[in-house]
């Protein structure tokens, strides 16, 4: 069960995303909140999981009170808004998913069961470690080399086919597994090198070499054919990266 706290100001939609939420069977709510300095300080004392925010709150803002959370490890984050455009700005700190309003139980049932895999995977990936003495012998494997609270985790970068963001953590995803490594997609862009990772969403990095079509949508989107039959979205703030990765091609 995902220990969760809600936020929204209307209380009419927090007893709506409520209901859905316990509808899934796998969330136990911590708390509902109408005011958003309350929802943070409940996060802050520690033990939530997930925390899904209303973006458009007249006390703060849900993207403001996000950036309020100290909790460490901070919860995966969904936001909720009446208004799509407001979707880039929740990516912009790493939110898991956004879910547009009027409130589907459907899209809340998937929204869940992201963040169910996504917590999951980072549960597993905590006790999948390698002692610190085998660095040496990582980097001559051209392994990608992830300090974190002193352990090490190595990965082939070859075997790397994509990455996904979760908040404070980094899914790697290669053919045989998915790993989570702390480290935030942000902080790991920039030690990766740039002639084989490139970031095409602000939620996505994908591996060159791995790229088998990449098909231009509308509104200067893309979808990115990977190997293992995976598909990852390429939003429009980054079409002239995708851009070059076609006429690289």
């Amino acid at each position: 069960m995902l220990r969760t706290i809600i936020c929204d100001d209307e209380a009419p939609a927090l007893e709506l995303m409520k209901a859905m939420l316990l509808d899934t069977g796998s969330i136990a709510v911590e708390g509902a909140f109408a005011s958003a300095r309350e929802a943070v300080e409940r996060i802050n004392a520690g033990g939530i999981d997930l925390a899904v925010f209303d973006i458009e709150m007249p006390e703060l803002s849900g993207v403001e009170a996000a950036a309020g959370i100290l909790a460490d490890p901070k919860p995966l984050l969904v936001f909720a808004t009446a208004h799509p455009e407001y979707a880039v700005e929740a990516f912009g700190i790493d939110a898991i998913d956004y879910i547009l309003k009027p409130l589907d139980p459907n899209r809340v049932s998937k929204a869940v069961e992201k963040a169910e895999r996504l917590h999951r995977l980072i549960a597993e990936s905590e006790l999948d470690t390698v002692p610190e003495e085998e660095g040496t012998r990582a980097d001559q494997l051209s392994m990608l080399r992830i300090r974190d609270a002193g352990r090490f985790y190595f990965i082939p970068q070859e075997d790397v086919i994509w990455i996904e963001a979760a908040g404070d953590y980094s899914l790697l995803h290669t053919e045989e597994k998915e790993a989570a490594v702390r480290r935030p997609i942000k902080l790991l862009e920039n030690e990766l090198p740039a002639d084989v990772f490139v970031r095409v969403h602000r939620s996505a990095i994908i591996s060159v070499p791995h790229i088998r079509e990449i098909r231009m949508m509308q509104k200067g989107e893309a979808q990115i054919l990977l190997a293992n039959d995976i598909t990852v979205r390429a939003s429009r703030s980054y079409r002239d990266v995708v851009q070059k990765l076609v006429d690289g091609i």
